[in-house]
């Protein structure tokens, strides 16, 4: 009896490490910081001019040690510039640079969102094994979303594609703090602007803009 005791109870371990996915290793966090957008013009653009507000909020679930999903929310407002030739788009009506006040150029800002699914892989465990205990880890990972600007009378909705490095910094069992470094590819038409590549292709068309966020936050695991 006591052999077919122990049996059952063996069975029952498993049974629930078979469905032990469904049950801890999830997360949730928030995190804000620059972001800088990549647009037709903005290449004339001081850097210190382009950066602009941006949040992540995102909910997710390590699968396995070193693969995780998550569900994650980023937006901000987008700062560039922007010509008469492509009608002013999201234009402030402001020349720039203010202080020269070039004829034809524009200072442009406009409001953006997204929500996408991501596929995380941690390298630290992946190298190291699993550590609970571990300080730092890193973890790349891939994108695919919606994003939307959704200033009036412009609206726009795109598919877009991140890649981004997810670092965490242990505090407790429960607390992380995160610097997660992403960026976005949306198509070029999403701040309803399009433009010709200068140099080797000057009849070439751009295929896509860019958002590169940098987050600094905190993550509660449970």
């Amino acid at each position: 009896v006591a052999n077919e005791d122990a049996s059952v109870k063996d069975d029952k371990a498993i049974h629930a490490d078979e469905y032990s996915l469904f049950r801890g290793d999830f997360f949730v966090g928030i995190g804000g910081g620059p972001s800088v957008y990549f647009g037709e013009h903005d290449r004339q653009m001081k850097l210190n001019h382009r950066l602009s507000p941006a949040m992540d909020v995102y909910a997710g679930k390590w699968l396995l040690p070193w693969l995780g999903v998550r569900v994650a929310y980023s937006g901000g407002r987008a700062v560039g510039i922007t010509n008469a030739d492509t009608g002013k788009v999201f234009s402030t009506g402001t020349h720039y640079p203010k202080e020269i006040g070039s004829k034809g150029i524009f200072w442009q800002e406009f409001d953006y969102f997204g929500v996408r699914a991501d596929a995380m892989f941690n390298v630290t465990s992946i190298i190291g094994g699993n550590n609970p205990d571990r300080f730092y880890d890193i973890s790349p990972y891939v994108g695919f979303g919606v994003h939307k600007v959704y200033n009036t009378p412009l609206k726009e909705t795109c598919v877009g594609v991140a890649l981004g490095l997810f670092n965490t910094f242990r505090v407790s069992k429960s607390i992380d703090i995160v610097l997660d470094v992403h960026g976005t590819a949306v198509p070029e038409k999403f701040e309803h602007e399009t433009g010709t590549r200068p140099g080797v292709k000057p009849n070439g068309i751009y295929s896509f803009d860019g958002i590169l966020t940098a987050a600094l936050g905190v993550a509660y695991n449970f």
